[in-house]
């Protein structure tokens, strides 16, 4: 029988060393998602971006959504002239089984132009706001993405989807 002698001085470099790799793992940049994570992708008429940005490691970050909708001048600006919001958008995380609302991200401006419509949302989201899952702690990694619904005047909503971030948050 192959015994290994781990005497208290073994075992407690043993943990030291645990310990050490640990910290050096939770402080080095380098572990961390890249700063901003920024995303983008199109489809039929559209372009959209979500970008999350942190501001503190374990702290606030900036939440930024923006999306560009192919379209005639006259149908956009008629768009943003109908009472009520145009636009709405949220992140969301993904879920095996279901998708969950974590947070409203507020409209910063919307605009008609040659190209179509035109929007972009901002905010500042703390870490438990995007925390999808338990945490760094349990090997739950966040998966994120931003949605953004438009309301069309004759009540038609056209929802579009960005691509997913994945990170601790």
């Amino acid at each position: 029988m192959n015994t290994v002698n781990r005497s208290p001085i073994r075992r407690l470099l043993i943990v030291l060393s645990a310990v050490a790799t640990t910290a050096a793992f939770l402080t080095n940049p380098a572990s961390a998602e890249p700063n901003p994570v920024n995303v983008c992708n199109s489809g039929s008429g559209f372009v959209m971006c979500f970008s999350l940005d942190r501001i503190q490691l374990g702290g606030d970050i900036n939440v930024h959504l923006g999306i560009d909708v192919a379209m005639s001048r006259e149908e956009a600006q008629a768009i943003i002239d109908h009472p009520g919001d145009e636009f709405s958008a949220k992140v969301i995380g993904e879920d095996p089984a279901f998708d969950n609302s974590l947070v409203s991200v507020p409209v910063t401006w919307s605009a008609a132009g040659d190209n179509g419509l035109s929007a972009e949302f901002d905010m500042v989201a703390t870490w438990s706001q995007l925390n999808e899952d338990d945490g760094f702690f349990d090997g739950y990694i966040d998966d994120l993405f931003g949605r953004i619904v438009l309301a069309k005047p004759n009540g038609e909503k056209r929802t579009f989807n960005s691509i997913t971030i994945h990170g601790y948050y």
